[in-house]
């Protein structure tokens, strides 16, 4: 027979269990330091009104005090935040692709199998990144798109630190073309073959310029193989970049002195 409590013991309980939900939901609404509230939420239905915008419901994973909600709004009495879709696909075939035909050009230079290789690699990107532990097989359903993606660019970086040759050009599949693009110019590796390349102005520089004074961070760079260089020259910048999907990139002033380039 299962033990009846007083209503006083059910008080208790019941206050006992509010007072850890108010403790909860203080505890993961930290304000930060501008003010703001971080929260995650549900979108449970949304749609388009008259004027062409979308309005969503939206559920909080814990409750916001309501002492925060006071000091939010302005003095319209409106609350305004900004809020963040976040990619729930889980990884593709085609990531997966990517990540096995990598792992295979690793495993070539090192003599491990692939699937050593691939488990390597996520360890280590794991570590590095603070992530917890993911599988790239379609039946996890752990790992998301752009997890993956981010999993892929680790993996070419990696294969240009290292100078692995690649079968296929990870312009075919990296998402972040700009970082790819800046990571072969720091490792000197040809953007297009990921042959030996060297600096090349997609702008040029223009005659009688001096190119050990003027400011590379207002020009446009990619890194190209001498075979890549003399294409570009031959059948014009702009044909080149479009025959080939690539285009240089814009460095900022740190990024630009880890290249290490003289001009």
């Amino acid at each position: 027979m299962k033990k009846r409590h007083s209503k006083k013991a059910l008080d208790k309980l019941l206050a006992k269990a509010g007072k850890e939900m108010a403790e909860d939901a203080s505890r993961l609404a930290q304000t930060n330091d501008d003010g703001s509230v971080n929260r995650l939420a549900e979108v449970l239905a949304r749609r388009t009104n008259a004027y062409g915008q979308t309005e969503m419901i939206i559920r909080l994973d814990a409750s916001i005090p309501e002492y925060l909600f006071d000091r939010l709004v302005d003095a319209n009495g409106d609350l305004f935040g900004e809020f963040r879709l976040f990619d729930n696909r889980v990884i593709t075939a085609q990531q997966r692709k990517f990540i096995n035909a990598l792992c295979r050009d690793i495993a070539r230079y090192t003599g491990d199998t692939i699937d050593q290789v691939r488990e390597h690699r996520k360890l280590e990107f794991i570590h590095d990144k603070g992530l917890p532990y993911f599988s790239t097989s379609e039946l996890a359903k752990n790992c998301s798109v752009s997890l993956a993606s981010q999993f892929i660019s680790y993996i070419v970086d990696f294969c240009l630190d290292n100078d692995i040759g690649l079968a296929e050009s990870p312009l075919n599949y990296v998402d972040d073309i700009k970082h790819y693009l800046i990571k072969c110019l720091w490792t000197r590796k040809c953007a297009l073959c990921g042959k030996k390349g060297q600096v090349h102005h997609v702008d040029a520089v223009g005659a009688g310029r001096n190119r050990k004074k003027i400011d590379h961070t207002k020009h446009h760079l990619m890194s190209l193989c001498i075979g890549c260089h003399e294409e570009s020259h031959k059948i014009g910048q702009q044909t080149f970049m479009r025959k080939h999907h690539v285009v240089g990139v814009i460095m900022n002033q740190e990024q630009y002195e880890k290249l290490n380039y003289k001009g």
